[in-house]
């Protein structure tokens, strides 16, 4: 489906272009005539016309109304950046279709873009609309699926404790320091591409849109779930010490929070790392946890649960199944998490994604508030038999059950789940 490919209503030429009815194209001579007309439009009526549009598909729809609109609307307002992201659905990257399917929410409908930079690649998060995107040979680098610009980051032996890289070891290619004062075990081991390709970046955060060229990354990383930041222009990655392991990381408005092993938050502007400050205590709960600030401001982290179930196959794997998200919120004044069975009219997007939080009050009537969008990271699971990266669900924390994505097809547990990264929320951001 062309994202560019503009329909118009029958009607007066306005409408034709941007109302409902029966869909047409206008003619060469309409669309000079409506082209003219537009061209008389105040900047800031324009601006305004764009900013009330929340849906990315309908904005592109203005913007290609005629070359006058094109010009004076920006790629991407700001306003966009709040608003409802696309999921990336799995795509077997061993094949060589590069064609990948978008599912936006508030359509309920399925965009294709073709995207050839990503072949060959592992697909592993993504944030202010930049996908990561690993090869482990051992480079590392952010796509921009709607533009396909491409920026690199420091390669993956540049991360702290990742001694060399020689590609010429098969099945040992790396060779890591492994030494912790908690474990008994030799100083280094090796390691080959397949581990650091699929497993060894677990979520990669930004401080802002990589296009300024002046940003922040902050990496989960490598067996102990460890954190690394690098800078752009910067040649490795420097470690980040925070006490335990990172759970989550996300970013707002060029502030880094971290969620560690213990549920304590950390804090760091992305201009002063590595000085971070705790600004939140521990609450010891088990499982996978994500961080995300609510569109109040408040700070909240969602905890999954889930039962592992036996997979009948020769191999013996198993597969989990969501049963439901438990939500905790920051009481700020006495510094103490509460749970809570309720976000309001917020709704989360969460998964290898910096974490989302969109309220409903900016979406159309009928918007699902009160609601946690999960799109399944659990891929580090294959490694020890578990099959992980289907399970993309949506819990209602109204009805306390897990629903499907509206529009999501869910995918059947298989061997190709093996090859195929998870689904992945991206905000879409023509951007260059």
């Amino acid at each position: 489906m062309e994202l560019k490919r503009v329909f118009v209503a029958d009607d007066s030429l306005l409408q034709r272009k941007l109302g409902k009815g029966r869909l047409t194209e206008l003619t060469a001579k309409e669309d000079s005539q409506l082209e003219g007309q537009l061209a008389k439009l105040p900047q800031d009526l324009i601006n305004e016309i764009g900013k009330r549009l929340i849906n990315y598909a309908d904005y592109i729809r203005l913007q290609s109304t005629c070359k006058s609109l094109k010009s004076m609307l920006p790629k991407m307002p700001n306003h966009q950046f709040s608003q409802v992201p696309w999921l990336m659905l799995p795509h077997d990257n061993v094949s060589e279709n590069t064609r990948f399917s978008f599912l936006n929410p508030l359509e309920n409908k399925m965009y294709n873009l073709d995207i050839p930079e990503v072949k060959g690649m592992l697909l592993r998060g993504s944030s202010y609309g930049w996908i990561l995107a690993v090869d482990g040979y051992p480079k590392l680098c952010l796509i921009n699926p709607f533009t396909r610009a491409q920026i690199q980051l420091p390669p993956l032996d540049t991360f702290p404790d990742v001694l060399s890289f020689d590609p010429n070891m098969p099945n040992k290619e790396y060779l890591i320091y492994k030494e912790r004062s908690y474990l008994r075990s030799q100083k280094t081991h090796t390691r080959g591409v397949a581990y650091f390709r699929k497993v060894f970046v677990n979520k990669v955060v930004l401080s802002s849109n990589p296009v300024s060229n002046d940003y922040t990354a902050i990496a989960i990383y490598g067996e102990f779930e460890e954190l690394a930041f690098c800078r752009s222009g910067d040649k490795k990655w420097s470690k980040l010490n925070i006490p335990g392991y990172g759970d989550d990381i996300m970013s707002h408005e060029g502030k880094f929070y971290v969620l560690n092993i213990s549920k304590g938050v950390w804090i760091g502007d992305a201009t002063s790392l590595p000085k971070m400050t705790r600004i939140a205590p521990p609450q010891h709960t088990p499982d996978a946890c994500w961080l995300v600030r609510m569109t109040s401001g408040e700070l909240a982290f969602v905890n999954i649960r889930f039962e592992c179930k036996p997979l009948v196959d020769p191999k013996g794997r198993e597969y989990y199944k969501t049963t439901h998200f438990v939500v905790y919120k920051l009481d700020q004044r006495r510094l103490k998490w509460n749970e809570v069975t309720s976000i309001g009219d917020d709704a989360f997007f969460i998964g290898k994604n910096n974490s989302l939080s969109v309220s409903s009050q900016n979406l159309p009537n009928g918007w699902r508030k009160n609601c946690i969008y999960f799109s399944d990271a659990y891929t580090e699971g294959h490694i020890d038999g578990i099959v992980g990266g289907y399970d993309n669900v949506m819990y209602n924390l109204e009805t306390r059950r897990i629903e499907s994505i509206p529009g999501y097809v869910h995918y059947v547990v298989s061997d190709s789940l093996l090859v195929s990264p998870a689904p992945i929320w991206v905000i879409p951001n023509p951007s260059i």
